[in-house]
């Protein structure tokens, strides 16, 4: 009879593991015994949880049939205990994700000033360029494709990775390769950089409305906020609609500056600590009186859903929309040594007539309207094929429609809005 190899189950751990694990287990013991001496550990319970965490990864390192990587392993290990609390607004970040974070906190990004969408077959279209960045400077064009960067061939990757493969060209030149409409493809130089995002941004509506769109709540957004409100008044805005729809919150000072400049006297914030103490914001006498709506949607999160709260308990402005999501508490990020952190909930935060907006649902808007965006397309529908072949007299060299229409869009929501400033 054959004899047949089975895997071993119960493998137990040979001499070169068994020096891992010891050297692995001393490292435990005499960070557990000084922690234990300053206070770290409040048990024995801790020290085991340590040793358990140190036999695991020895179990791991010798044990595993694949390839292991240690940072992973950590990483997974950090983020799994951060998981473990159960709040879905607690999270870790490793050092790059961090980096990544402070960029986005302060309205900025490292890259080349193009938005990228996954089209249907896979491939990587620029759908937008933004004005002054590395990208406008190049020339490159909403419509093109990214085919490849510094050489490197990008088809088949993740979105995240083509990102980042951009990012880790930070303050460097380097080539990348477009394709255009008609299958032309070329090579771009090009510099990656820290870009700043507007995070607002404003038109004048309807003769005297004044449209105020945020996009978040982070650095320097209640500045620019206030400052396209009194541009648009100087033009002649007399009744206001500010859309935080798909906004997902930002800083907490932002916030509170944006909303002590428009209401009136009076409590504009609330944070319960996890001991129960509580901290009252005000506002104060100076504010913006005019008649106003607030556009949210599902996607409306934390300090922008807040923001619409305020406004609707103050009877200051009328809430247009869908619900929204319902957060209702705020986090820091606490650095680590190895420069990863952890952004963890500290404090539970209440509307000004103290409404716990998760326990409440999120904001139920004054006119529940659906989300829904509806594209008109323009008079001529032959006028996309013709732009494709040349034939359109208004076409310019490089295919883009140069005449003044452009497909209506109807929006439901902003719609309503106009209809209750009246």
């Amino acid at each position: 009879m054959k004899k047949v190899s089975r895997p071993a189950f119960n493998k137990k751990i040979g001499p070169s593991g068994y020096i891992i694990l010891c050297v692995a287990l001393v490292v435990a013991a005499i960070i557990a015994t000084y922690l234990i001496t300053i206070g770290g550990f409040e048990s024995k319970e801790a020290f085991n949880n340590a040793k358990k965490y140190m036999e695991i990864e020895s179990v791991i390192e010798n044990n595993f049939v694949g390839d292991v990587s240690e940072t992973d392993i950590r990483n997974g290990a950090a983020g799994a205990m951060v998981r473990a609390l159960g709040d879905k607004w607690s999270y870790y970040m490793t050092a790059d994700e961090y980096e990544a974070y402070k960029l986005s906190a302060s309205n900025e990004y490292a890259g080349i000033g193009v938005t990228i969408q996954v089209d249907a077959d896979g491939r990587f279209k620029i759908t937008s360029v933004q004005d002054g960045t590395p990208a406008a400077a190049a020339g490159l064009e909403a419509g093109q494709y990214l085919v490849s960067v510094d050489g490197q061939d990008i088809s088949g990757m993740a979105l995240s990775d083509v990102s980042t493969l951009i990012r880790s060209k930070l303050n460097t030149d380097f080539k990348i390769g477009v394709e255009d409409k008609k299958g032309n493809e070329s090579t771009v130089k090009i510099e990656c950089t820290t870009i700043y995002k507007t995070a607002v941004s404003n038109k004048l509506i309807n003769g005297n409305i004044g449209y105020i769109r945020i996009a978040n709540f982070e650095a320097g957004s209640s500045a620019d906020a206030i400052s396209a409100i009194e541009s648009l008044l100087s033009v002649g805005a007399t009744r206001f609609v500010f859309d935080v729809r798909d906004n997902p919150g930002g800083l907490l000072s932002e916030l509170m500056s944006l909303l002590d400049y428009i209401l009136p006297e009076g409590d504009i914030f609330v944070s319960i600590d996890r001991n129960g103490n509580e901290t009252v914001t005000s506002s104060d006498k100076i504010c913006l009186k005019y008649n106003m709506c607030v556009l949210v949607n599902e996607n409306t999160y934390s300090a922008a859903e807040f923001f619409a709260a305020a406004l609707q308990e103050y009877e200051w402005a009328s809430v247009v929309g869908m619900q929204t999501s319902g957060k209702s508490r705020s986090q820091i990020t606490v650095e680590l040594s190895d420069g990863s952190a952890v952004h963890i909930s500290t404090n539970k935060y209440l509307t000004p007539n103290r409404v716990d907006l998760a326990d409440a649902g999120g904001v139920t808007p004054d006119y529940v309207i659906s989300n829904e965006v509806k594209v008109k397309p323009p008079k001529d529908d032959d006028n996309e094929n013709k732009q494709d072949e040349g034939e359109n007299e208004n076409t310019g060299e490089d295919g883009e429609n140069n005449e003044d229409e452009e497909p209506a869009i109807t929006d439901p929501q902003l719609e309503k809005a106009i209809e209750v400033l009246g």
